[in-house]
């Protein structure tokens, strides 16, 4: 029970702490610290005579760290091909010959291997940190893990921890590593000082659904060790020494979440169907090869976007064209006989920049999407011929982001259609009709819908960026948060007739950005017409729940008042939204 690990002390006033929520819920358990390593190791300059033993230092590290990660990714070999490659792409760093050769060189000219891993490791997290590509950003700080084991293992400390299945761990940042250890140790949740939502740390900690709020200011001191604690990873609140009446709260909340979770299981064999019997298809979103065991769970039609370009991020180059298509066969094969909408690479802005040549001081409005697909063609068409391939089932959908001109499209069908020829040529089999979809997310888009349906099997309309192009508001930039919002009329506007343009032509339309998950804009999305919506699997028994609960012809009224509306503070009030 609870009360056995979180007990209320009149001793101990409570202390609430705020961070970033990065993996949901609710956690009940005690502090485990693991404190910083503040041994700063200075320019330590070695004797001539000591060279060789400090390159053996460096190579007995690198072994060590090496099998460390071996071992670490035999534990997870049943996991999908997405928690693996998060181990692999460490090894990757480790192994690499150009940056361990710059150790050793800087070793050679005199340096402890301390400071020689030191001074090289904090370069390459000095380039990471003076990128404008956010998710590079956070991939310093796997630099620094890295070398902090490194160190580790010079200087013989023991890495692992005693943690146990009531421990909450409190931490500057946690290795991939370090999460596969407490996983495996069954705690119960994670706190950490540092770390971003797109870091390897936080994307194992959703795959393994450990909750963990991140971002915490100095966690390592205001927790003390052994501190009971509440965790909240939906809102990103903390509470040390939690009194009663907040232990009672959460308790209850816990209690509604599991008796919620209980219910929603009673929809999965229901039909996703309004009051008046109008069908909504639901699918979900997946970034990992694990998404797909909960989709079939909460029984998704099919997977309605898998974002490709995680694998660059997560392997740290382009995959070839083998790689690509284990991949997506495995997507396909598992998931079928449903079908599963593949995204091309949608590469630039906040997402993986390598291989776009030139300095972007506006990324956002920069070569990204299908544009850069068009400019590297050996790229685009190494993926199209992989998702050809992998088509062979026919559960395959192709789909193209950031489609601004007629033209983008067409030369994207027609790089298609080239490649079915060579592989027809070959006789290789794959889907002779695969459907090929476009992504409606920036205003010219939306407005030349009615030419784009002529050519398409189906829309897909990414409301995040239809957002930010619209109101002119980077969606990643809290200074102006107030003004991005995907329930602006301008962006519904758009929305409206991207849906009519495509009902013209008997497509379909999803929705597959945040939106569609959103709690209050279910009823406002099926009155504009919206045919499917694409969202998390751990959303989609409450998505469900709420479109069995409308009634449609209701929902085309709000619709229609929505439209009418001026602004978001009138769309919020219609749809009864709290801020």
């Amino acid at each position: 029970m609870i009360r056995k690990t979180i007990q209320y002390s009149k001793k101990i006033p409570e202390q609430a702490l705020d961070g970033i929520p990065s993996s949901p819920g609710l956690a009940f358990g005690r502090a485990f610290i693991i404190s910083p390593d503040n041994i700063i190791i200075p320019d330590e300059k070695i004797d001539e005579s000591r060279i060789q033993e400090e390159l053996n230092r460096f190579h007995g590290a690198l072994h060590d760290l090496e099998a460390e990660l071996n071992f670490i990714l035999s534990r997870v070999s049943f996991e999908s091909y997405n928690v693996q490659t998060i181990i692999q792409a460490d090894l990757l760093i480790v192994k690499d010959d150009i940056f361990n050769n710059t150790v050793k060189n800087t070793i050679l000219s005199g340096y402890s291997s301390e400071s020689a891993i030191i001074k090289e490791f904090d370069k390459q997290k000095s380039f990471f940190n003076l990128t404008d590509d956010r998710t590079l950003r956070e991939r310093a700080a796997e630099i620094d893990h890295i070398k902090e084991r490194l160190l580790s293992f010079l200087r013989k400390r023991n890495i692992y921890y005693p943690v146990d299945e009531q421990s909450v761990v409190v931490a500057q940042s946690l290795t991939p590593a370090d999460l596969v250890h407490f996983r495996e140790a069954g705690i119960k949740g994670i706190i950490t000082e540092v770390g971003g939502i797109t870091s390897h740390a936080s994307i194992l900690a959703r795959s393994f659904e450990i909750p963990a709020v991140i971002g915490v200011t100095n966690a390592t001191e205001m927790i003390e060790h052994d501190s009971p604690l509440i965790i909240d990873g939906y809102y990103g609140k903390i509470f040390c020494n939690p009194k009663q009446k907040t232990i009672i709260e959460y308790q209850l909340r816990k209690s509604k979440e599991d008796l919620h979770r209980t219910e929603l299981r009673d929809l999965v064999k229901l039909a996703s169907k309004t009051i008046d019997g109008r069908e909504i298809k639901l699918y979900a979103n997946i970034d990992f090869m694990e998404d797909i065991e909960t989709s079939i769970q909460v029984a998704s039609e099919g997977i309605g976007l898998v974002r490709t370009e995680n694998m660059i991020i997560n392997l740290k180059h382009y995959p070839n064209e083998e790689e690509q298509y284990n991949w997506y066969c495995e997507l396909a094969d598992r998931i079928y006989p449903a079908s599963v909408t593949i995204r091309v690479f949608d590469i630039g802005s906040d997402k993986y920049s390598e291989g776009i040549l030139h300095h972007e001081n506006n990324p956002a409005l920069g070569l990204r999407g299908i544009r850069f697909l068009l400019s590297r063609p050996d790229i685009f068409e190494t993926q199209i011929r992989a998702i050809l391939r992998a088509s062979r089932n026919k559960n395959i959908k192709m789909m193209i982001p950031m489609i601004t001109h007629k033209s983008e499209a067409d030369r994207a069908i027609q790089l298609i259609e080239k490649n079915k020829k060579e592989l027809k040529a070959k006789h290789i089999s794959f889907d002779e009709d695969i459907s090929v979809g476009l992504m409606i997310e920036t205003p010219a888009a939306a407005l030349i819908a009615d030419k784009l349906a002529n050519i398409a099997s189906f829309f897909s309309i990414g409301t995040n960026d239809l957002a930010q192009y619209t109101l002119a508001a980077d969606r990643t930039n809290e200074m102006v948060s107030d003004i991005y919002n995907p329930l602006h009329p301008s962006v519904l506007q758009l929305i409206k007739l991207s849906v009519e343009a495509a009902q013209k032509y008997h497509l379909p339309v999803s929705i597959c950005g945040e939106l569609a998950g959103h709690a209050g804009a279910t009823a406002l999305l099926v009155g504009l017409g919206v045919d499917e919506l694409s969202v998390s699997p751990s959303i989609l028994l409450e998505l469900k729940h709420r479109i069995r609960s409308i009634n449609y012809k209701d929902s085309v009224r709000i619709a229609q008042a929505a439209l009418q509306c001026t602004s978001y503070d009138e769309v919020r009030e219609l749809l009864n939204i709290k801020n």
